[in-house]
Parts: C-alpha cells; sequence; structure tokens
C-alpha cells in the first residue's frame, strides 16, 4: 500500500477549507454602510384624542457580519482537520516504524 505524503494531505485539507469558505465569496456585502433616516411624525389632532395609541415600531436585530457566520466555522473545521491528520499520521508512522516479534 502506497503510503500518502504530507503534501498530499495538506492539499487536501486547503480543497476542504475552500469548499467551505466558497459560501463567503458570493455573498454580496456593503463597504460603506448608509445612515438610515428616521423621521418622527407629530399627530396633530383636532378635538377628541385618537382611539388607539400604536407604540412604537421595534428595531430588528442585526445580523451577524459574514466572518461569524463562514470564517470562524472553516477555522474550526480546518483546525479539528489539521489535528485529525496529525494524529492520524502519528499513528501510523509508529505502527509501521516496529514489528512484533514472536516468541
Amino acid at each position: 500500500m502506497k503510503r500518502f505524503r504530507p503534501y498530499v494531505v495538506a492539499a487536501l485539507a486547503a480543497v476542504v477549507l475552500i469548499v467551505l469558505a466558497a459560501p463567503a465569496f458570493g455573498t454580496e456585502g456593503t463597504t460603506e454602510e448608509e445612515p438610515e433616516e428616521t423621521t418622527t411624525t407629530v399627530a396633530q389632532f383636532e378635538g377628541d384624542a385618537p382611539a388607539v395609541i400604536i407604540p412604537p415600531a421595534e428595531e430588528a436585530e442585526e445580523e451577524q457580519p459574514w466572518t461569524a457566520r463562514f470564517i470562524y466555522p472553516t477555522i474550526v473545521v480546518g483546525t479539528l482537520i489539521l489535528i485529525v491528520g496529525i494524529v492520524w499520521a502519528y499513528n501510523r508512522r509508529i505502527r509501521h516504524r516496529y514489528k512484533v516479534v514472536s516468541d
């Protein structure tokens, strides 16, 4: 059985990382944030007060930046792949280094 070379393992890890990070490159991002226009209208009534008072609209929560959605998971997965590869290569090297001698 042929032995894997380290550059083959590194190339496979790079391909996996690129595949995992590909969605991040396809997202549209704004480089400059535009200030939101806020207008408040003061209702002017003649006569009776309004029947129903509407509370102000709640602001939606901001989305996570693309770094939190794509880069951080990619780094975690890449680190796990690297650790598994190191353990696998170490075990493979040690097992083939020594031979069992029977009595």
